[in-house]
């Protein structure tokens, strides 16, 4: 009899835990309604090329190029050259890579403008390609590839002349800001 009655109460037992589970699972649902503008539009982001200076933020819309330290003759650092040197200047180079994504625009191609954010300094120059900067936008190239990297080069133009004759001053660092802008054609 006691195991009898120790089955019905195991039994008991079990039907109450099942039945507690079975309470504990309850369901619930939902709907979120959501609406998607999709917006078409390009980004520019600037990326090192494998014979330049490698950028800092390579891969986004602000990277930083730093020439290292430059003269008419000498070493320069890794991925800066000196295309030419004349009695009145020379100049030092790095490549960089300009990829203009597009989505979503029936554009082939787009338009690259550049400018200095501020006047260069006394006794240097910036170029993009041929273009020599100013403040004002200069069109670098008008038939941009999307989604590819297109070189350009960077020049820095600088003066042989004495400081104070035209001539840049000497053991100073200079910076300076390029603003880029692409436009769809």
């Amino acid at each position: 009899m006691l195991n009898k009655r120790k089955s019905i109460r195991n039994l008991a037992l079990a039907v109450l835990l099942t039945s507690a589970s079975a309470l504990a699972q309850t369901t619930a649902s939902g709907v979120i309604n959501a609406t998607l503008v999709n917006k078409n539009g390009i980004s520019l982001q600037f990326d090192t090329d494998a014979s330049g200076v490698t950028l800092g933020a390579s891969g986004t819309a602000a990277a930083s190029v730093n020439f290292g330290v430059i003269s008419a003759f000498g070493p320069l650092a890794g991925g800066v050259t000196r295309p030419v040197v004349t009695a009145a200047n020379f100049t030092v180079r790095t490549i960089f890579d300009v990829q203009v994504i597009q989505g979503g625009l029936t554009s082939t191609s787009y338009t690259l403008t550049a400018n200095l954010a501020a006047a260069a300094p006394t006794g240097f120059a910036y170029k993009v390609d041929t273009v020599t900067l100013t403040t004002a936008a200069q069109t670098i190239q008008t038939t941009g590839t999307y989604n590819t990297d297109v070189a350009h080069n960077l020049d820095l133009v600088v003066s042989t002349a004495a400081p104070g004759a035209g001539g840049p001053a000497t053991g100073t660092p200079i910076t300076a800001t390029i603003n880029f802008t692409a436009t769809a054609n």
